[in-house]
């Protein structure tokens, strides 16, 4: 085999470079006339894997909520700004729209208190009453306050209830409900007399010319605590309430005094009868059935005298089964 000699090699490796640039020429001006980028070209035929197009679509994604949230929001912020401003200026004028209308329509003629009605005054009268309730003919129908009224009325010591209705256009009816006594209380070392309702509450002090025709309740001033002292008068009201339903035998006219010993015991005394009951404590349902059945044998008369006119004094307390009926030693 004939060599080559080195002129020869020198032709032929010019003439494989002329060949390689000729067709990287020919693909450069291929891909200029069609447009290709260089992402369009591979050096490798690989396809992208499910992570990589997973990341590069979440990439796409932010992109494009980054271009749209960013004039959103402002948006919002703006929006939100109005409505505070917008807020503002709607309270101010409510209030200063208000509070001329609510004067204006105070100084109206018209809408005035020209008549007041009240009702349920037994006791109380109706000078005193506007008095408490502080109202009067000046007053307008518009800026009236019917619940602050009811409160300054239940300040009266003889007020359990109040109610204000209006009459429009300019009458006004007062509707009051007074205590009713069921006894009085004596307080302050037998000073004063304090009435006690048929609730067991009491409320107001006994005044000059005032009624006095109801029992006596005495001796609790003698206890500390107002526990103790509302212990006894729920003993005594209960007493009461059952002598109220009219026993023939044991009336609640009848009663005179109920008195607590300083060991909370109950001793009775009756209307012109000067001989103690004793009640001791609790029972005070059974002892007042006994005592209504005893009183019953001592009213009868015995040779033309009442039995009961010579008893000394009647023990309910005695045994829980037997009452002890003490007569003088005159009968």
């Amino acid at each position: 085999m004939k060599k080559q000699s080195l002129l020869e090699k020198l032709r032929f490796f010019s003439n494989i470079k002329k060949n390689k640039e000729s067709g990287a020429s020919a693909l450069s001006r291929e891909m200029n006339q069609k447009g290709y980028k260089a992402k369009h070209l591979s050096s490798s035929s690989r396809k992208k894997s499910l992570r990589e197009k997973w990341l590069a679509k979440k990439e796409e994604r932010g992109q494009q909520i980054a271009g749209v949230a960013g004039p959103k929001k402002e948006k919002e912020q703006s929006f939100f700004k109005k409505a505070i401003v917008v807020s503002v200026v709607l309270i101010g004028g409510y209030f200063i729209t208000i509070g001329a209308l609510s004067t204006f329509l105070g100084d109206l003629l018209y809408f005035r208190i020209h008549e007041i009605e009240f009702s349920g005054c037994a006791v109380t009268n109706q000078k005193t009453l506007r008095k408490y309730a502080n109202i009067s003919y000046e007053l307008n129908m518009l800026t009236l306050q019917p619940k602050v009224i009811e409160e300054r009325l239940k300040q009266h010591p003889w007020i359990e209830q109040a109610t204000i209705r209006r009459i429009w256009p300019d009458g006004l009816v007062v509707s009051i409900k007074e205590y009713r006594p069921r006894a009085l209380v004596v307080v302050g070392d037998e000073e004063s007399f304090q009435y006690l309702d048929r609730k067991g509450v009491l409320f107001a002090t006994v005044e000059a010319g005032q009624d006095l025709d109801f029992p006596v309740i005495t001796g609790l001033d003698v206890f500390k605590t107002e526990d103790e002292k509302k212990e006894l008068l729920a003993s005594a009201n209960m007493f009461l309430r059952l002598a109220g339903e009219n026993n023939p035998n044991l009336p609640a006219q009848n009663i005179s005094e109920i008195h607590f010993t300083s060991e909370g015991e109950l001793i009775l005394y009756l209307v012109e009868r000067p001989f103690p009951i004793y009640f001791g404590k609790g029972a005070m349902r059974r002892k007042f059935s006994q005592l209504h059945r005893v009183l019953k044998v001592l009213y009868k008369k015995k040779k033309g005298k009442a039995i009961i006119e010579d008893v000394a004094y009647i023990r309910m307390d005695y045994q829980e089964d037997k009452v002890l009926v003490a007569r003088n030693h005159s009968g």
